[in-house]
């Protein structure tokens, strides 16, 4: 069972660090934001995150940095760090570069990398994967995976513009990691009011936002019992200062095996959330 929660820990370790990302709707050009994130699984600690997010009239960059934590950090120490930059044209995302790299204690290497770079319409003309992956155990990917997709934390982007269009996170979009093929259908949840609560920093109405995913292929042919039992992925958003861009405040999914928790426990604005930015 540990195993299995370690492995569940690495997964969820890298979903949250793109879904910390989610910095939303940030008009065209905004001072940098930062936010920081504790994520809970059945009552433990066991991630923290960071994302900064930096967009002006000439890009946008994401960037997000994640690690265990408690007996899960202690059984199985995972942590990594992710960053995608591209330009937003007439409403499109163009992507140009996504870094994903993490910790793996299942391959030799002790690391797994993913870089992708794109030419200048947003399509990948490079990639680098390492160590390269193994198939026995997964669903091939499509003989087209890479085109017309966006890398994982360019679709905030794309989400992002949604939100600033019409207030409603609703949107579908083909992604490519540089491992996987899968949609991501955002549809929204509607308006709540989070209580206070001793976890995080914000309370007040919040909008909430759907993520469902469609595995297109490089995905598990045995997925892990905690993944497969997801029952709803929800991220609520809210300006958590006055003046502020929409970011996530919360993160809720339920499974069979319990409930993952995410909080948002610090945010910045401008220059401290430039100088993280810098670092």
């Amino acid at each position: 069972m540990y195993l299995q929660q370690g492995l569940f820990s690495r997964r969820l370790a890298a979903s949250a660090a793109c879904i910390a990302a989610l910095a939303l709707a940030v008009p065209a050009q905004a001072e940098p934001v930062s936010a920081n994130y504790q994520v809970y699984f059945g009552g433990m600690h066991v991630l923290n995150a960071e994302a900064t997010w930096d967009k002006d009239a000439a890009g946008y960059r994401l960037a997000a940095e994640a690690e265990t934590q408690g007996f899960i950090g202690w059984l199985h120490p995972w942590k990594g760090t992710t960053e995608s930059r591209g330009r937003i044209a007439a409403g499109k995302v163009i992507p140009r570069h996504h870094l994903n790299w993490g910790t793996d204690d299942d391959s030799d290497s002790g690391a797994r990398l993913v870089e992708l770079s794109y030419d200048a319409t947003g399509d990948i003309v490079d990639s680098l994967v390492q160590p390269a992956q193994d198939w026995d155990d997964r669903h091939p990917l499509p003989h087209d995976a890479g085109n017309g997709t966006l890398d994982p934390l360019s679709v905030i982007a794309g989400v992002s513009e949604l939100l600033q269009e019409s207030g409603r996170c609703e949107g579908r979009f083909a992604v490519f990691d540089g491992r996987k093929r899968y949609d991501l259908i955002v549809s929204d949840a509607g308006e709540k009011v989070l209580e206070p609560t001793s976890y995080s920093i914000y309370a007040g109405p919040a909008r909430g936002c759907r993520l469902d995913y469609k595995m297109l292929g490089g995905h598990k042919v045995e997925r892990n019992k905690y993944v497969e039992t997801a029952r709803e992925r929800l991220v609520w958003v809210a300006r958590p200062a006055e003046g502020a861009p929409l970011i996530p405040v919360r993160l809720e999914i339920e499974t069979a095996y319990g409930s993952l928790m995410g909080h948002l426990t610090g945010f910045a604005q401008g220059l401290q959330a430039e100088a993280k930015l810098a670092e």
